[in-house]
């Protein structure tokens, strides 16, 4: 799997989301009902890992379709494509959105479309 199959649907997501932020699960769960066999393709290459993989264990694997997300997101981010991609960090250790925290305990990212930028 690779960034660009996702890029154009991700965008899209964010654009139609009116500027409101959402973290990469909800960009996830939005993909997979508009895509349902792009995201089964997801989940099947990137499944939930449980627990927290030993630093530098698994190094370039991501370790949920969430994460995919972000990191595909960050990359399009960091490409200067995007102008109007906007990142924050969002402290999300206390919540849980169907029994997974997001993020890890450093942060998650929450991502929004905004044509103020």
């Amino acid at each position: 799997m690779h960034f660009h199959e996702i890029e154009n649907l991700v965008i899209d997501i964010l654009q139609n989301a009116d500027g409101k932020y959402l973290l990469p699960y909800q960009i996830f769960m939005r993909l997979m009902n508009i895509d349902p066999l792009l995201g089964q393709r997801i989940e099947a290459e990137y499944p939930v890992q449980p627990g927290n993989p030993t630093m530098g264990e698994g190094a370039g694997i991501y370790y949920s379709p969430a994460s995919f997300v972000a990191q595909a997101l960050n990359y399009f981010y960091n490409s200067n494509n995007y102008r109007l991609l906007n990142k924050q960090w969002f402290d999300a250790i206390d919540i849980e959105i169907e029994g997974i925290i997001p993020g890890n305990k450093e942060g998650t990212s929450i991502w929004a479309w905004d044509p103020q930028r």
